[in-house]
C-alpha cells in the first residue's frame, strides 16, 4: 500500500512537482489462516462486510470448502473468482478476466481484492488490480513455496507479452500477505523441490547459516511439505520455519532499498541473465 505526498513551486521557466512515496506492507506468519477461530483475515474485510477473492482453481479444489465456511462462520460475503494460470495463460486476457469479475462486483479503490495462489496468480492478480482504477488495494495469500519465499516478497507484478516474459507490469505493494505454511501440505512435491531451489539461490548469495541448514536438512524438508506433514519432528518443525523466516527476511532486506528497480546490479537476480538466454536458445530448438 502506497501514499504519495508532493508539492508544487514555480520557477522562472515553469513549475516544478516533487513528490515522494511512502510504501508501507506487512507480513503475517499465520498458520491455518482459513481456520474459523483465526479472525485475522475477516477483521480485514469487517469495514466492508464482503470479500471478492481471487484464487488459483487447484486452491479452490483443494480448500474451497473451507474458505467458504470460514467467510460465512464471520458474516462475510464472499465472491470467488477462480482461474487457472500456467505460464501461457499469464497474459492480459487472464488480466482482463479478472478485471470484468471486479468491474461486476463493483469493487471500490480502496476496497481490498483477496488473492490467493501461487507466484503466477499474485502476478497477475495483483497486476490488475494495480491497473484497476489506477491503483486498487490487495491482500496476498501466497499457497506456494515460490509464492511463499519469492514472489509474495517483491511488489512487481505483472503479465507477460507474446514471448517475452513479465513485458507489462507495475510496482504495487499489497495491503498485507499472509504467510501460511500449512498449504504445502497439499502442494506436489515438484513444485516444492522448484521452491527449494529458489532458497537455494537466495541462501548462497546472502545467508550461509540457511544455506547450510538447507544442505542438511534437504530431503526430509522436501518430503514434510518444509514440516507441515504429519508426522514431521517438531525439530524439522523449527528448522523449517528458521529457514523460511530467514530466507524471507534476506530477500526483504535485499528488496526493499531498491523496490522499484532503479539499480539494475541486484543480488537477487543471480542467475537471472544466464537462465533467459538458454530459455530462448531452448525455445529456438524445439
Amino acid at each position: 500500500m502506497s501514499d504519495m505526498n508532493a508539492s508544487v513551486t514555480e520557477n522562472a521557466n515553469g513549475f516544478q512537482v516533487c513528490g515522494y512515496e511512502k510504501i508501507e506492507y506487512d507480513f503475517e506468519f499465520l498458520d491455518g489462516v482459513f481456520d474459523t477461530a483465526n479472525g485475522n483475515l475477516a477483521n480485514c474485510y469487517r469495514v466492508w462486510n464482503r470479500c471478492l477473492a481471487v484464487m488459483d482453481h487447484n486452491i479452490y479444489t483443494l480448500y474451497g470448502e473451507r474458505i467458504e465456511r470460514y467467510f460465512a462462520h464471520h458474516g462475510l460475503e464472499l465472491r470467488i473468482h477462480k482461474t487457472m494460470i500456467g505460464e501461457k495463460a499469464k497474459n492480459m486476457e487472464t488480466l482482463l478476466a479478472i478485471v470484468d469479475t471486479m468491474t461486476d462486483f463493483g469493487i471500490y479503490r480502496k476496497e481490498p481484492v483477496l488473492v490467493v495462489g501461487g507466484g503466477l496468480v499474485t502476478d497477475v492478480a495483483g497486476f490488475a488490480c494495480a491497473a484497476y482504477r489506477r491503483n486498487t488495494n490487495y491482500i496476498r495469500i501466497p499457497t506456494t513455496v515460490i509464492g511463499l519465499i519469492d514472489a509474495s516478497v517483491s511488489i512487481k507484478v505483472a503479465v507477460n507479452y507474446g514471448q517475452y516474459k513479465n513485458r507489462l507490469g507495475a510496482y504495487h505493494a499489497p495491503m498485507h500477505t499472509f504467510l501460511d505454511f500449512t498449504f504445502l501440505r497439499t502442494l506436489p512435491i515438484s513444485q516444492i523441490r522448484n521452491g527449494f531451489a529458489e532458497l537455494i539461490k537466495i541462501s548462497s548469495c546472502a545467508h550461509k547459516d540457511t544455506y547450510d541448514l538447507l544442505e542438511k536438512h534437504c530431503e526430509d524438508l522436501i518430503n514434510t511439505g518444509f514440516g507441515r506433514a504429519d508426522g514431521a519432528s517438531i525439530e524439522l518443525i523449527a528448522t523449517a520455519d528458521k529457514i523460511c523466516r530467514a530466507g524471507i527476511f534476506e530477500m526483504l532486506k535485499l528488496e526493499s532499498p531498491n523496490l522499484h528497480e532503479i539499480m539494475l546490479d541486484r543480488v537477487i537476480a543471480y542467475g537471472h541473465t544466464s537462465a533467459k538466454l538458454l530459455m530462448s536458445l531452448v525455445r529456438r530448438s524445439t
